[in-house]
């Protein structure tokens, strides 16, 4: 690769990386000791109005101080727990219930592991202290409030769902005696599950179902996690929640997203309820509906990012796959990947196969750079000469030196020109390796077992450090010394020296990069090599 070409990938990443790690928004900051510990003790998240101004009744249960300035969520309940667990399970889901609420504490997909090797399916619902279930039911009152937090009879104490639609149903009352039914249907093909909550002389706009899914302490720097919703128009992803966002009747869906998985609610629109965004508890975004009939029913989807799954949904959910400004690049590669995938059952060799349709698209412009960075070469006495001439006049040695490329027909920039092609198709690359659920523990061979992730052939410590030795990196050092020791110089002094040192800066860069960016650009620089070697066979 040309010398100009790595800098201006060095600069491109420094830039990018440099700019997301320090205006990204950060972790806030970890509540106080007592907050903590009491959303440990609270057993189920069902609000109540004494809470919302920070008059907990339940002494487990004290909201955070950003929940009293923020928000008007009550804090849960404590009054009652779990007695019973039911798990139904599906070619695709097991999802577990509890008898408190009569609602969801679990949900595994069995055809995605937690860990590559893992046996145990990814759960979906992450820590969302100090709700204990979803959705949870809440009225509120003039006095204490009213929450499902009782215990709930189910019709069925497990279900296995094979040939067709299977329902569990559960009974029970909020604690002022109301009585309440929650019906879930199951299916054996899909990832979404039916849904209809009752209530008994409902009290409209006092009456909430809330959702929760994902906990924001860990959150992922290029990447996005957190609540969306969609208004038949424009995804809306809400990265950094301030304050509440009333979504009202206008939403089409809304939903968690987790980076590779999602859940949305998916109302029925007879019975769509308002829906508002908000954060009543510290890293705990919930998605609350407001009921106003005494029936509610909808989809659940729980399920991987993955586009031809979603836009079975008919919603236009694949809209949730979304890759930021490299969207218009990354879709593309990721269809043509997935369709060759068809053949080669193997991510690993999709990379390699577009990395060569790549660097065939666009020979004829590395070419005209190898042509570019030759004459130039020829020029550098001529260059030498001027700057010792004009060593304290900047300003006409540039000037000088311009005439002469104008005079030669030569476009100093011409070196770059593939680069600009190539930094798009990186950072897309690099997207799709982070937020396409196909890459997520994709193998490639050997010890390469998830090319969304850093590879790891072992591990060993150094001074209390654990350190990992990583070998595509390494052999892609190696290949771009070869590089450098093959492409035309220009003699400029500064430049002779940034270039000794980028390979080892472009090993250390990429050591921690998913294994599959870094097979594609150990493979784009085998195949420059090679492309250097024909021209200068060609050249002689």
């Amino acid at each position: 690769m040309e010398k100009r070409t790595l800098i201006a990938l060095l600069l491109a990443l420094v830039i990018l990386f440099g700019f997301q790690y320090f205006f990204s928004p950060k972790e806030q900051p970890a509540p106080p000791k007592e907050a903590a510990q009491s959303k440990e003790a609270a057993p189920s998240a069902t609000p109540s109005k004494e809470a919302a101004a920070g008059k907990v009744e339940q002494a487990p249960a004290k909201p955070s101080a950003q929940a009293v300035t923020k928000t008007e969520v009550p804090a849960p309940s404590a009054a009652t727990k779990a007695t019973k667990t039911f798990v139904v399970e599906t070619p695709l889901l097991k999802v577990t219930f509890s008898d408190l609420g009569g609602a969801v504490t679990s949900v595994k997909l069995l055809k995605y592991k937690e860990k590559v090797g893992s046996p145990e399916g990814k759960e979906l619902i992450e820590d969302i202290k100090p709700f204990q279930y979803v959705p949870a039911l809440t009225e509120s009152g003039a006095g204490a409030s009213a929450t499902d937090a009782t215990i709930f009879s189910s019709d069925k104490t497990e279900l296995t769902v094979k040939d067709g639609p299977e329902s569990i149903a559960f009974t029970g009352t909020l604690t002022n005696g109301k009585k309440v039914k929650k019906i879930y249907t199951f299916y054996p093909d899909r990832y979404t599950v039916g849904f209809q909550a009752t209530v008994e002389n409902l009290d409209p706009d006092r009456t909430y179902l809330d959702f929760a899914m994902i906990s924001m302490k860990e959150k992922p720097s290029y990447a996005f996690k957190g609540p969306f919703t969609y208004n038949g128009k424009s995804l809306d992803q809400i990265s950094k929640l301030e304050k509440p966002v009333d979504a009202d009747k206008t939403y089409a869906y809304a939903g968690f997203d987790e980076g590779y998985f999602a859940f949305i609610w998916i109302p029925q629109e007879a019975s769509k309820p308002a829906l508002k965004i908000e954060q009543p508890y510290q890293n705990l975004p919930i998605e609350r509906l407001k009921l106003d009939k005494s029936d509610v029913s909808g989809q659940l989807y729980y399920g991987p990012r993955d586009i031809s799954i979603l836009k079975t949904l008919n919603i236009k959910a694949e809209k949730i796959v979304d890759f930021g400004w490299f969207d218009i690049v990354a879709k593309p590669m990721l269809w043509g990947m997935s369709w060759a995938n068809k053949y080669t059952h193997n991510y690993g060799i999709d990379i390699i196969l577009l990395t060569i349709l790549i660097k065939i698209i666009f020979y004829p412009l590395t070419l005209k750079s190898y042509k570019s960075m030759k004459e130039m070469q020829k020029l550098q006495p001529q260059i030498a000469k001027l700057r010792e001439k004009f060593k304290d006049d900047k300003e006409k040695l540039n000037k000088e030196m311009m005439g002469i490329y104008k005079t030669k027909g030569i476009n100093p920039l011409g070196g770059c020109l593939p680069m600009v092609i190539q930094i798009p198709v990186f950072f897309a690359l690099y997207k799709v390796l982070i937020g396409a659920i196909e890459f997520r523990h994709a193998p490639f061979m050997l010890w390469i077992n998830d090319l969304a992730s850093p590879e790891d052939l072992f591990t060993f410590t150094v001074a209390g450090y654990a350190v990992p030795l990583r070998v595509l990196p390494l052999i892609m050092g190696v290949t771009q010394v070869l590089q450098q020791k093959m492409t035309p110089t220009t003699a400029d002094p500064m430049q002779e020296k940034m270039m000794l040192m980028m390979p080892i800066v472009f090993t250390f860069l990429f050591w921690g990069f998913p294994s599959g960016l870094v097979l594609y650009w150990l493979v784009n620089n085998v195949i420059s090599i090679a492309q250097q070697m024909y021209i200068n066979k060609k050249a002689a």
